[in-house]
């Protein structure tokens, strides 16, 4: 029996698996930093959105939300307010995954009290 270059070829494949799992390591990284962003320009638009309702900025409150969400490049796809308080739904498709993400702004003052 012959076992000479064996050592190389386990060598080889002990170096890709490792870089496999790197690899999809930095995927993974990659949709949590694309999420984490996400959620951040949802925020953003929903305090602009509150803003806009509350009459510290001139136009209307979704479509300011619409605004700062496409120029982001993803979607708005819901956004109602209930009382002084605006709701947002945003969506993105990041490396073929599509993500929801919510957001609330609101004065905290709640007008049943």
């Amino acid at each position: 029996m012959n076992d000479s270059g064996s050592g190389s070829i386990l060598g080889l494949g002990i170096i890709l698996t490792l870089l496999v799992i790197i690899g999809l390591g930095i995927r993974v990284q990659a949709e949590n930093l694309a999420v984490a962003r996400l959620q951040a320009v949802t925020e953003g638009a929903a305090l602009a959105a509150e803003d806009a309702l509350r009459g510290l900025t001139v136009g209307f409150p979704c479509e300011t939300a619409d605004q700062i969400v496409r120029e982001f490049g993803a979607t708005l796809e819901e956004c109602h307010k209930v009382g002084s308080d605006i709701y947002i739904s945003v969506s993105q498709q990041v490396l073929g995954i599509v993500h929801r993400v919510k957001a609330r702004a609101g004065s905290g003052i709640n007008p049943l009290r």
